[in-house]
């Protein structure tokens, strides 16, 4: 009761100074308007507008004020090839394999002292591109044919330009019809060219526009080639080119358009009326390219080597990252085996009932340190706990099918006798432990940081799908661990 009424009290308080300097404010206004009725209108203007200024100013002021400020961070400096140098000494230091890396530096060198102008032919499978090379080099020995993937390597072939230039084209697989790792090899071979024709055979579909995006992205000379224009009439080409250099942000002159042979029906009549339908072969037509490539080789030849450069030193960047990361993920799944064995030997050692859960979970917490040590990621204790305590909750719905498939793993080899209590949870430790270091470097690797409910969720996930697995590896490692040390 006393602090309702002392709540009451401040209210009825609040609400008398709010209405005695309402009334104030408003009969300060009214005289201050009264007298400016008196004021010429001159002197009345310019009283307003300093009101309003001071108005308009302290609402700015107080708007930067309250503004969030977004912290912009200063733009990476470019990199260089003696950065990447010092990179890759470090890397090597510590124990990263920067082979890829130094192979990719020697195939520069090689091509540079060759003194050739490389293209590479990119684009979809069943595109024309393997036609279009035997149109371009006619001497060429190229595989051509109906079925969709003729090309499943790179194939490279010598040209000689009208201009005296050596070209070397590079006929690339279709993008479309390769694994994922093998269709980064290939955009890898475009990026060592100094020029990239993209074969297309009419308007481009998502897929297409995606692909050449990424090579717009690499930051060299492309040419959209549209193949097959035999199709199209003049006016359709036209409509092509349009939507082309708007959907692409390329130049109309960097489009162009080619006919790589192919067959054609021709009615034919003979002196007595009589028709017939033959079929020929249709000449090839890449005048217009070539002359698109002679303009592409004219142009700036040390501006093409130095885009070159550029993109083979970001592509040698990228092989040295991805060295690193694979490095790291080795070391991850050696200290995630280590720990795994660890957490079954405390499993088999717990002696009184429940103690092996208060060994697991110091082991757990330590495990997870050294893998953000791993990884340079600074990690504070309550989130190690935070996602202990989720991993936990998420745990307890597979307790039960984990020591099931454990018993199932271990009953697969005769002669153990009565499987306990130890050797259940050893095996079970080793499948949860396995499946908490995958999903903590997962995360660290992914995110750059311990997020405990994303890292608790695949934590999940990375034990359903490992319980079948990877049971009877743990059981035959907890058997062996075992019979050491009975046998010693």
């Amino acid at each position: 009761m006393p602090i309702r009424l002392v709540v009451a009290l401040v209210f009825i308080l609040g609400l008398a100074l709010f209405s005695f300097l309402f009334l104030a404010a408003t009969d300060t206004a009214l005289s201050v308007w009264q007298k400016m009725q008196n004021l010429p209108a001159w002197l009345q203007l310019v009283y307003a507008g300093v009101l309003l200024s001071a108005v308009a100013t302290t609402g700015w002021l107080v708007w930067r004020w309250l503004k969030p400020r977004t912290a912009t961070e200063p733009p990476a400096a470019p990199l260089t090839p003696e950065q990447l140098k010092a990179d890759m000494a470090a890397a090597n230091q510590d124990g990263v394999d920067i082979e890829p890396v130094l192979s990719e530096f020697r195939e520069q060198r090689r091509r540079k002292r060759g003194g050739e102008i490389y293209i590479a032919i990119h684009g979809e499978v069943s595109s024309g591109k393997s036609s279009l090379v035997k149109a371009l080099i006619p001497d060429a020995e190229v595989e051509t044919g109906v079925l969709a993937g003729t090309t499943q390597q790179v194939q490279h072939f010598q040209w000689s330009a009208p201009s005296g230039d050596r070209v070397v084209v590079a006929d690339l697989p279709g993008f479309n019809d390769l694994p994922a790792a093998e269709e980064a090899t290939i955009l890898d071979e475009a990026r060592r060219a100094h020029l990239v024709l993209f074969v297309a055979d009419g308007d481009l579909s998502h897929s297409q526009h995606q692909a050449l995006a990424r090579l717009l992205d690499l930051d060299k000379p492309v040419l959209l080639v549209i193949n097959k224009t035999d199709r199209y009439s003049n006016s359709e080409l036209e409509l092509i080119t349009e939507r082309l250099a708007a959907t692409s942000k390329l130049a109309a002159e960097r489009i162009v358009y080619t006919r790589t042979g192919g067959e054609e029906s021709v009615v034919q009549a003979d002196a007595d009326g009589n028709e017939q339908v033959l079929i020929r072969n249709r000449e090839p037509d890449v005048w217009q390219l070539r002359q698109a490539i002679q303009a592409q080789l004219d142009a700036d030849r040390s501006l093409m080597d130095s885009l070159r450069d550029g993109a083979v030193l970001l592509l040698a960047a990228e092989k040295l990252q991805d060295a690193r990361s694979r490095h790291l993920a080795q070391q991850a799944v050696e200290l995630t085996d280590t720990y795994s064995r660890r957490a079954m030997v405390g499993a088999l050692a717990a002696i009184t009932p429940g103690s092996d859960l208060v060994i697991q979970g110091a082991l757990a917490t330590k495990f997870i340190h050294e893998l953000c040590r791993l990884y340079d990621v600074r990690v504070r204790d309550v989130e190690v706990d935070r996602f202990l305590r989720l991993a936990g909750g998420r745990l307890k719905q597979f307790t039960a099918i984990t020591m099931a498939i454990a018993g199932n793993a271990l009953k697969a080899f005769p002669g153990i006798g009565t499987i306990t209590g130890g050797l259940l949870h050893a095996v079970a430790y080793g499948m949860i432990f396995h499946s908490l270091g995958r999903a903590v470097a997962d995360t660290l690797a992914s995110r750059g940081e311990l997020r405990p409910y994303p890292a608790a969720a695949v934590f999940e996930e990375t034990l359903e799908n490992a319980l079948e697995s990877h049971a009877g590896h743990f059981a035959r490692l907890a058997l062996a661990h075992r019979k050491e040390n009975r046998n010693p």
